[in-house]
C-alpha cells in the first residue's frame, strides 16, 4: 500500500475558494494588462500564470511539499500503470490530425508556446487542480476529491472562455474540461505521477495553439468519447482492485 505524508487543511472550502480566486484574478489581470499594453509576444497571453508558477515552486520547495502533491511517482510506475496513459497519447494524435498539422511560424514561436504550456499553464493548473485540490479534498473520500476538483476545472475553463460564445460551445467546453479533469485526476490518485498529467496538459494546449486549422466539434466529441472509454476502464479497474484488497484483508 502506498502511504502519503500528512497534509490536512482546517477549512477546505475556504482553501478551494482562495485557489480559484487566485487563479482567476491573476489570469484575468494578466490578460487585461496584455490588452492594455498591446503586447504581442507569444508568452503575453500567459503572463498571469508566471507569478502563480513562481509562488508554487517557492512554496513547495520551502515547505518540502513536492511529494505531497504527487511530483515523485513517475519512477515507481509499473508497466501496467504506464498502459493507463496510452489513451492520452491517442488524444494527442487526434488533436494533431484535427488541427491539420502545425501553422507556418518561426521556431521561436513554437519554442515559446511549448515552454509556456508545459512550465506555466500545464504546471500551474495541474498543481492546483490535480495536486492541491485533490489533497485538500482527500479526507472527504477519493471519489469526492476527483469529482469536485474536476467540476471546478470545468467551470473555471468555461469562465475563462466566456466572451460571446454560444451556449452550446460553453456547455461543450465545460463537458470537455470536466472529463479531461476527471481522467487526469483518476490517474493522479491511482499512480501519484502528476508530472505525466502536466506533460499531457502542456502538449494538449500546445497542439491547440499551434494548429494549422482549428478542428471541428466532431473531433472534440471524439476526444470526449476516447476519454469516456478510458474513464470507464479506470473506474472498473479501481473497483476491481478495491474488491480484491477487501478480499485479502477479510
Amino acid at each position: 500500500m502506498i502511504t502519503t505524508d500528512s497534509f490536512t487543511v482546517k477549512r477546505p472550502i475556504v482553501a478551494l475558494i482562495l485557489i480559484e480566486l487566485m487563479l482567476m484574478i491573476f489570469v484575468a489581470g494578466g490578460s487585461a494588462y496584455v490588452s492594455i499594453a498591446e503586447l504581442t509576444h507569444p508568452l503575453a497571453p500567459f503572463l498571469g500564470f508566471i507569478p502563480i508558477a513562481l509562488f508554487l515552486v517557492i512554496y513547495m520547495t520551502v515547505k518540502k511539499r513536492w511529494s505531497t502533491f504527487y511530483f515523485s511517482g513517475v519512477s515507481k510506475l509499473t508497466k501496467q500503470q504506464w498502459l493507463e496513459y496510452l489513451p492520452l497519447l491517442l488524444v494527442l494524435i487526434v488533436l494533431l490530425i484535427a488541427n491539420k498539422g502545425f501553422q507556418p511560424a518561426s521556431f521561436s514561436f513554437f519554442a515559446y508556446m511549448l515552454l509556456s504550456q508545459l512550465f506555466l499553464v500545464g504546471f500551474v493548473e495541474e498543481t492546483l487542480f490535480r495536486g492541491m485540490m485533490l489533497r485538500i479534498l482527500m479526507p472527504k473520500g477519493k471519489m469526492t476529491a476527483v469529482i469536485v476538483s474536476s467540476a471546478l476545472f470545468g467551470v473555471t475553463h468555461a469562465l475563462q472562455a466566456l466572451g460571446g460564445q454560444s451556449i452550446e460551445d460553453t456547455l461543450l467546453q465545460i463537458g470537455y474540461a470536466f472529463i479531461v479533469g476527471f481522467v487526469l485526476a483518476m490517474l493522479v490518485v491511482r499512480n501519484r505521477a502528476i508530472l505525466l498529467t502536466i506533460l499531457f496538459h502542456g502538449l494538449h494546449n500546445f497542439l491547440n495553439f499551434t494548429g494549422n486549422d482549428p478542428g471541428t466539434h466532431l473531433y472534440d466529441y471524439l476526444v470526449i468519447a476516447i476519454l469516456a472509454v478510458q474513464l470507464i476502464w479506470l473506474l472498473s479497474s479501481s473497483k476491481k482492485n478495491s474488491i480484491n484488497t477487501n478480499t485479502i484483508y477479510t
